[in-house]
């Protein structure tokens, strides 16, 4: 009997430093984010984030952001197709006009291309786009010929902006996206 007691007892203890080894192997962190859109079930990454801010002090502040996997060249935006990096090949752009009259808001912001009021004003999804001489020579948009309804929830914590969209296509079912991380500011000088 002492020697099953015995056994019993190891047993259990290589149980418990069984189970307790593979606890400390879970590593504690951030989970990967993944900063891309979907079309037909086809990732296409954007990790880089740029905002191009406008606004009078009077009304809602207007944004456009861009979401690329190449970059934009210039920190100063004069509203040109000529200030991207050559190897540029996808990207996500909103037209935002927010509830603040100095910056963009956290909230949902639905697709409404017809009023004035806070919202998303137009959106451009891009897939093989061709630069050259950083000037955008074509590519494969779904614009508001094609979005039916959507909308992007903007959420911010520090210098951090977390944008998820959805967005309702006639052709290309639900496209979706999320991107996670700084929002680079370029000055509006196309006025």
């Amino acid at each position: 009997m002492k020697k099953l007691n015995l056994l019993l007892t190891i047993f259990i203890g290589l149980s418990i430093l069984s189970c307790s080894s593979d606890d400390d192997s879970i590593i504690v962190g951030n989970p990967q984010t993944r900063t891309e859109f979907i079309i037909n079930g086809a990732d296409h990454s954007t990790p880089n984030g740029y905002i191009v801010s406008y606004y009078d002090g009077t009304n809602n502040s207007k944004h456009a952001i861009y979401l690329l996997n190449g970059a934009i060249i210039n920190n100063e935006w004069y509203g040109e197709a000529c200030d991207y990096t050559n190897d540029l090949t996808q990207g996500v752009i909103f037209n935002i006009t927010s509830t603040s009259i100095t910056e963009l808001e956290t909230g949902t912001y639905n697709y409404e291309l017809m009023t004035s009021e806070p919202s998303l004003n137009e959106t451009s999804i891009s897939t093989n786009i061709i630069v050259t001489d950083n000037c955008i020579i074509s590519a494969d948009s779904i614009n508001e010929n094609q979005i039916t309804s959507g909308n992007l929830a903007v959420e911010k914590s520090g210098n951090v902006y977390t944008l998820t969209y959805t967005f309702q296509t006639n052709d290309f079912g639900v496209v979706s996206g999320t991107y996670v991380g700084q929002l680079e500011l370029f000055q509006d000088l196309s006025n």
